[in-house]
């Protein structure tokens, strides 16, 4: 079962006790547990760390690196400096509400471009400052970027980025846009770990769980999907099920 992070299982900083059991439970029962998000390593640590869960393994920057359940990295693709520059020099021309941070294998992730300095988001917490002439020193996988309370920039942002750069990939995650290396989609990123499961791939269930957009590539990967009652209206059409909460779904499948 692969699992979302944020809205999924993570609110406020924290896992609610009872997902985090059912989690137990269903790794109890000789299942193995994935978490698949959009976070880099460095904010995946930092948004586990003090909780008591474990997971086999980890499909990141939203299918771009997959890890094992240590953090040792599997597979990474990764993003050019040109599109890094490209889009700071994109999104730094307009006068809008809009942060470009910039996520890389060994770092923290970095605040490349802010326009938002009146609000912190939870998705990115404390990112160090980044001068745009520091980013050829670097090899970068992603770069969110943060649009709070507008959907229609949200919508022009995506669509500029696709005409701009088509060698990447743009993926929606609530008020955050994620671009990374073409191809990459938490579905391939799950498949791509399937497959070097040595005699494993073969017959085997999966299960996918989570809130957003960036999540439906997973769930049409899944034999069996959920997403929430407060998710988008695209994302629950295209779900098995429909839950109010992640230990609902595995309590359901067990």
């Amino acid at each position: 079962m692969a699992f979302d992070l944020d809205g999924t299982l993570l609110f406020n900083g924290t896992i609610a006790p009872g997902a985090l059991r059912a989690i137990r439970d269903w790794r109890s029962a000789g299942n193995l547990a994935v978490l698949a998000t959009g976070k880099s390593i460095h904010a995946t640590r930092q948004a586990l760390e003090g909780i008591d869960i474990f997971f086999d393994d980890f499909v990141l920057y939203t299918g771009a690196v997959v890890t094992d359940s240590d953090f040792r990295v599997r597979h990474s693709s990764t993003i050019s400096h040109e599109v890094l520059s490209g889009v700071v020099e994109l999104l730094g021309g307009c006068d809008e509400q809009i942060n470009v941070y910039a996520t890389t294998l060994d770092t923290p992730d970095a605040l490349i471009l802010d326009r938002i300095s009146t609000r912190t988001t939870g998705i990115l917490v404390n990112p160090r400052r980044m001068d745009p002439s520091e980013i050829p020193e670097h090899t970068f996988i992603g770069v969110p970027i943060w649009i709070p309370d507008n959907e229609d920039l949200i919508t022009r942002v995506q669509r500029s980025i696709a005409a701009e750069f088509p060698g990447v990939d743009c993926h929606r995650n609530q008020d955050f846009l994620d671009i990374v290396p073409g191809g990459a989609t938490k579905g391939s990123g799950l498949q791509r770990l399937l497959d070097s499961m040595d005699g494993v791939s073969g017959g085997v269930e999966t299960f996918t769980i989570g809130d957003s957009w960036n999540d439906l590539d997973m769930h049409r990967w899944a034999d069996v999907s959920a997403s929430f009652t407060y998710s988008p209206r695209e994302v629950r059409a295209e779900t098995t099920m429909v839950v109010d909460t992640a230990e609902e779904f595995i309590a359901r499948v067990l």
